[in-house]
Parts: C-alpha cells; sequence; structure tokens
C-alpha cells in the first residue's frame, strides 16, 4: 500500500466514528453473467418474486424497520432516440423518465444531476412517491454505451437516504460488464492500457482528493461522501487484482470526477 494511501486511510480514521468507515462490500454477479457491481454488507439478494423464488434481480436490505430497500441494474436495451447521455440532453432524458415514472400524482421529481457510470456521462435522477405517513425515493441512474441503454434502480424511504443513498453510489461506480457488452468506452491512459501501475495512480488519486476535501471540510456529510468514493476505489482495486482491465480504470476515473 503506498504512503499516499496510508496518509489517507488515518485521516479518515482519525476523523470517522470507530468502526463506522470500515465497511467490507461484497460482489453481485448477475445470472448471466454480463455484470457485476459492489453492495455493502446487510443486504441480501432480491428476487423476482417476494416468497424469495424466481430470477434474482438485484439486492435488497427490506425489512420492517427499514422499508423497501432494493437496488436493480437494468439493461442492455434499446436507448431509442438517445444516441448518448450529454449536459446538453440531460433535460429531455429527464422529461422521458418522468413520463414514465411519474404517473401518479403523488410521484414527483425531486433532484437531477450529471454522474458517471460504466465509464459514460449519466443523469442520476431522485423520485419521490408519497405513501401515506412516508415518502420514498424511486432513483435512477441512466447511461448509453456501445449503442446500448443502461440503468440503475435504487429504492429507499426518504428519511433512510443517509443510510442508504451511499450504498446505491457504491453500486452505481463499480458497475462493470461482462463479456460482448464489456468492450471499450474510452482511454484508460495515455498508452491505452490499464496497468497495475496505472490503477495504483488512479487509486492514489482518489485517497489525495478524499484527504484534502477532509482537511477542509471534516463533516458528516464530507465523511460519508468520501467513505463512499474510498470504498468504491478499494472495491475496484480489489477486483481489478494483478490483472486490471480498461473497465476498472475507467470506473476509478469516474469516481475521481465525482471528487473533483
Amino acid at each position: 500500500m503506498s504512503f499516499v494511501i496510508r496518509t489517507a486511510l488515518l485521516v479518515l480514521a482519525l476523523v470517522t466514528p470507530a468502526g463506522s468507515f470500515a465497511q467490507d462490500t461484497q460482489t453481485f454477479e448477475s445470472t448471466d453473467g454480463s455484470y457485476s457491481f459492489q453492495y455493502p454488507h446487510g443486504f441480501t439478494l432480491s428476487h423476482m418474486f417476494a416468497d424469495g423464488t424466481g430470477d434474482v434481480t438485484g439486492v435488497t436490505a427490506s425489512s420492517m424497520e427499514n422499508g423497501d430497500v432494493l437496488i436493480s441494474f437494468l439493461g442492455p436495451r434499446d436507448p431509442g432516440d438517445i444516441a448518448d447521455v450529454t449536459g446538453e440532453n440531460r433535460r429531455a432524458i429527464v422529461d422521458e423518465f418522468t413520463k414514465a415514472i411519474a404517473v401518479l400524482p403523488s410521484i414527483k421529481l425531486k433532484s437531477s444531476a450529471m454522474t458517471t457510470m460504466l465509464g459514460q456521462p449519466a443523469v442520476d435522477m431522485v423520485f419521490t412517491n408519497k405513501r401515506f405517513k412516508s415518502v420514498a425515493i424511486n432513483r435512477y441512474v441512466f447511461t448509453v454505451r456501445d449503442g446500448k441503454a443502461y440503468n440503475f434502480e435504487c429504492i429507499y424511504r426518504e428519511d433512510k437516504a443517509e443510510q442508504f443513498a451511499p450504498a446505491c453510489d457504491l453500486a452505481v461506480s463499480t458497475v462493470s460488464l461482462r463479456g460482448a457488452g464489456a468492450s471499450s468506452a474510452g482511454d484508460a491512459s495515455a498508452a491505452g492500457a490499464c496497468t497495475e501501475l496505472e490503477l495504483n495512480r488512479r487509486t492514489g488519486e482518489v485517497a489525495e482528493l478524499t484527504s484534502s476535501m477532509l482537511m477542509k471540510d471534516p463533516s458528516p456529510a464530507m465523511i460519508a461522501r468520501v467513505k463512499t468514493a474510498h470504498d468504491a476505489a478499494m472495491a475496484i482495486d480489489a477486483r481489478a487484482g494483478s490483472m486490471p482491465s480498461e473497465q476498472d480504470c475507467n470506473d476509478v476515473d469516474a469516481i475521481i470526477e465525482t471528487l473533483e
């Protein structure tokens, strides 16, 4: 482990309450092996049917105390008229999702923002759905890669967002396509290849950025943001091992973009 990463971890340990930073992650593998993503402990596999039968569709932390908590990755599918995702067509994408999602007066668009997923620009959309005394968050992160549309769907209660939104962030930042869907979507380095050295350089940059951010702002919100970025970068590093792929470098680059 490099000196930079050790220093960043020391800073995090000093400003983070004991036990709240170290969060082991697990890897979700789709049934057909076409994609994977990281998710925190405390989640279990989610099945198509409520009785636990049917195909595995994602992960869940639903309970009487938590309410509905689901994370699912959808795609590939035909993107229709959306050839790619940019800041310029963000509004059009949000409008399309709003038409499809906000079919009841109780469902409202709360926010939308640009982010990165699968090494591509993506739109992160948050809808609220008022259900009796509680409000549910339905969050969709959408992108287009190699002519195919993909999106995450994350569901959790609004009053549980601080607890479960980071799990959605982690899944989005670590999702990786396998097989035919894993073709290159961008330059992983100046040489066009993602080596172990290149990946280490990128994870070191994440450590430097998060350390600097915490030095300037050690608030709970910043700690949570830094924790999400750190967990995602470490999960990618563990996934890559000694043979990183271009997707691994792209995914860490996406994390860096969210921090800059």
